[in-house]
């Protein structure tokens, strides 16, 4: 189940229980470039996938009105690797770490890809993010101070058998007020 500001946030976005929309084009999209889908892909985009999720929120911290743009649109999120050199492009495979096939789904902040694993789990660039849609969603829209991404498991401590540490619901307050 959702916290109350991640099914706020990403309704005002279009998302609501139940969606399933057609991710045919976005299939495709990932096939031209040699991906492979898989259930739990699928699965995501077809809930969660085409969407741009704008969070306005006043900071907790100074009290600034912010905003943040994500997008769950492959075209998008892989257009920011295009503007990418060879190098930087092997961070799309997550330095060869992920030990399943991986899917780009999400990028959070114009800047921070997430990818699902055939698992399901999450992944970014650092590690292992959360283990499932819904912590994934509960932890950006978080309910600490200080913290409301909740942390990342790097891959080292992956390599050595550790479990992500993780947030509870919390008491809802979190680090902003969104609008």
């Amino acid at each position: 189940m959702l916290n109350e500001t991640a099914e706020q946030q990403l309704r005002k976005a279009g998302w609501y229980p139940g969606r399933k929309v057609d991710i045919s084009d976005q299939i495709e999209f990932w096939e031209s470039l040699g991906y492979q889908t898989f259930d739990a892909a699928v699965q995501f985009m077809e809930e969660f996938g085409k969407l741009h999720i704008t969070d306005k929120y006043i900071s907790s911290f100074d009290n600034n009105l912010n905003e943040d743009h994500h997008t769950t649109y492959v075209t998008e999120i892989l257009e920011f690797y295009g503007e990418w050199d060879e190098r930087d492009k092997f961070e799309f495979n997550l330095f060869g770490n992920a030990k399943e096939k991986i899917l780009p789904v999400l990028k959070i902040e114009d800047e921070v890809v997430y990818f699902i694993s055939e698992s399901g789990t999450f992944y970014r660039g650092e590690g292992l993010k959360a283990e499932n849609s819904e912590i994934l969603w509960n932890e950006y829209y978080g309910s600490y101070i200080g913290a409301a991404s909740g942390w990342c498991l790097p891959w080292d401590k992956i390599e050595a058998g550790e479990q992500r540490k993780r947030f509870s619901s919390g008491n809802g307050k979190g680090t902003r007020r969104y609008l």
